[in-house]
């Protein structure tokens, strides 16, 4: 959300724009002090807290940026904050590792964005270690692989707040979250709010809602006369063997 002076005063005018929760990343630090970075975040939170008030909705994303022992021990303090989630709070290489901080702190976990297939994310909801799924549709392969996530959340009880990747894919994400019955939060960035020349019709956005369209397919149309051509590939940069079976269907490779 664009800057309106404070962050206190930022959250504030987020919420009374019609956005359901504001969200901030850690305290910018380099070198990275853990203990003078952690009480910074605490702070930027606490104020943010104050700037949406009681019924507002806010969240931190730790950007998998903190080592464990720190991850908890601000997860903790946050937690009287009542944040709406928290998320990528440890770094995503060891999912495992959910089972260890589920049981240390009780703030909304949020998780996925870095994943890609379902079964880099099937652990973690089906052990319900995470409350909301960040998984893309681009990571995943496309909406019908993102229809099998949001199944298991669905029958786990574990809400979508998909990572915003693009309008494209923003604009699919409308028509799946609205078919989700579980609890859902759609990712808006500033500058996605005001569209790009090339797609004249994408998505639906107002007073900090996304709104469902009857146009067909996802709702897009694309103008290829204000797309500017940025480069041509001709050849794969990085080519990779494609291994077949004797009936020619593709394999491992």
């Amino acid at each position: 959300f664009p800057s309106k002076g404070s962050l206190r005063e930022t959250a504030r005018a987020c919420v009374e724009a019609g956005y359901r929760a504001f969200r901030i990343g850690p305290a910018d630090a380099n070198p990275w002090d853990r203990w003078e970075t952690t009480e910074k975040t605490y702070q930027m939170c606490k104020e943010c807290r104050e700037g949406v008030g009681k019924d507002g909705g806010w969240a931190v994303d730790f950007h998998t940026r903190f080592d464990f022992p720190d991850a908890v021990r601000l997860a903790k303090k946050l937690e009287d904050l009542g944040p709406y989630f928290v998320e990528d709070l440890v770094r995503s290489e060891n999912p495992d590792v959910y089972k260890v901080l589920r049981g240390q702190t009780s703030v909304p976990i949020a998780v996925g964005e870095q994943f890609g297939a379902k079964w880099d994310v099937n652990m973690l909801i089906e052990n319900h270690l995470i409350d909301y799924s960040r998984v893309a549709i681009p990571n995943c392969g496309g909406i019908t692989e993102f229809l099998k996530i949001m199944a298991l959340c669905e029958t786990h009880y574990v809400g979508l707040v998909p990572h915003f990747t693009g309008p494209v894919a923003e604009a699919a994400l409308v028509h799946l979250c609205a078919a989700f019955s579980g609890p859902a939060l759609m990712e808006m960035l500033p500058r996605a709010t005001g569209g790009v020349p090339y797609l004249p019709q994408c998505f639906d956005f107002k007073n900090g809602k996304m709104l469902l369209n009857d146009r067909p397919g996802l709702g897009v149309t694309f103008d290829e006369k204000q797309l500017p051509l940025m480069s041509e590939i001709t050849e794969p940069s990085q080519p990779t063997p494609i291994y077949r079976r004797p009936d020619g269907s593709v394999t491992n490779w």
